[in-house]
């Protein structure tokens, strides 16, 4: 026999190898009513007909569409969302004195301007605007006003949307375990 004959021959063993094997793995059953079926044990024909598949398959269009449509959904909420709050409270007139937390932020920036390196100068400053910024926080109002239940659908929709996409992109319910996974640390056994 030539190489190629034998190429030929290779081939046909594999082919029939291949094709004996299908054969011994497709098995046929018989339930409990006497009905007979026909069952695959091959783990990846089974998942593939029940709609599971053993590989998660990931969409990159469906991941960034579903964050896309969650960025578009929040835009949304925020639109309706108003942030007030009083001027004279701001001016420290209305609210208990809130003009007097600037005083420590004006000694630390005194401090600051004799002497750089003053250490009570930098936490007066630093410790003055922390407070500040948090006064300003708390003094904010915010409110949701009035919609309607059609307003709240188209809001709160591309939130759904967005995150099913995002779960589809990820490889399906099982690509976001899979996914978590890989994300944890690996644990080594003490035995």
């Amino acid at each position: 026999m030539n190489k190629k004959e034998e190429e030929i021959q290779q081939k046909l063993i594999e082919l029939e190898a291949s094709v004996l094997d299908d054969e011994q793995r497709a098995v046929s059953r018989q339930d409990k009513n006497g009905n007979i079926y026909a069952v695959d044990t091959r783990s990846d024909a089974i998942s593939s007909r029940s709609g599971k598949s053993g590989k998660a398959k990931k969409s990159d269009a469906a991941y960034f569409g579903g964050l896309a449509l969650i960025f578009i959904g929040l835009v949304m909420v925020f639109q309706h969302i108003h942030v007030s709050s009083g001027l004279l409270a701001m001016l420290g007139m209305g609210s208990g004195g809130f003009a007097l937390l600037f005083l420590p932020i004006m000694i630390g920036l005194g401090m600051i301007f004799y002497n750089s390196r003053s250490k009570w100068g930098w936490c007066l400053t630093v410790l003055g605007c922390a407070v500040t910024i948090l006064a300003t926080l708390a003094t904010l109002t915010i409110t949701f006003p009035g919609v309607t239940m059609m307003q709240i659908i188209i809001m709160f929709l591309p939130f759904a949307i967005g995150g099913a996409l995002l779960v589809k992109g990820m490889g399906g319910p099982q690509g976001v375990i899979d996914t978590l996974k890989e994300q944890m640390p690996k644990r080594e056994s003490t035995g």
